[in-house]
């Protein structure tokens, strides 16, 4: 049994899910990955996040994105690893799939076909 100047001096509880369970939710809301597959806004919530973006969640694998979207859609993806080896090997954005590796030290622009449409060194 604590006394009573001990329950005065003890610490206050740490509660976990209030800080750090929302942003991890809403980080899985826009991407979500696995060592081999980067998923881009897999549950956005298209009627009340119209448009928007995000920048530098990290995936695994070591890459970084950001991304735009308009009228619920994505509009552009970027991604890049700083990491020491090639990361990914599918990138998927609803019913469409690309193969890519992205090495590090490259940019990596995607449009919402997921069509590489430039390429610049970090």
């Amino acid at each position: 049994m604590l006394k009573k100047e001990e329950v005065y001096t003890a610490h206050p509880p740490f509660q976990i899910d209030a800080n750090f369970g929302f942003p991890a939710a809403l980080s899985e809301i826009l991407v979500q990955s696995t060592r081999s597959d980067l998923y881009l806004l897999p549950a956005l919530p298209r009627d009340r996040w119209s448009q928007g973006c995000v920048k530098g969640l990290m995936a695994r694998g070591g890459v970084t994105i950001n991304i735009s979207w308009k009228e619920g859609s994505l509009h552009e993806a970027l991604l890049w690893s700083t990491g020491s080896q090639n990361s990914l090997a599918k990138l998927h954005y609803g019913g469409q799939v690309t193969r890519i590796s992205v090495p590090p030290g490259l940019v990596y622009r995607f449009s919402k076909e997921l069509k590489c449409l430039k390429t610049w060194a970090l």
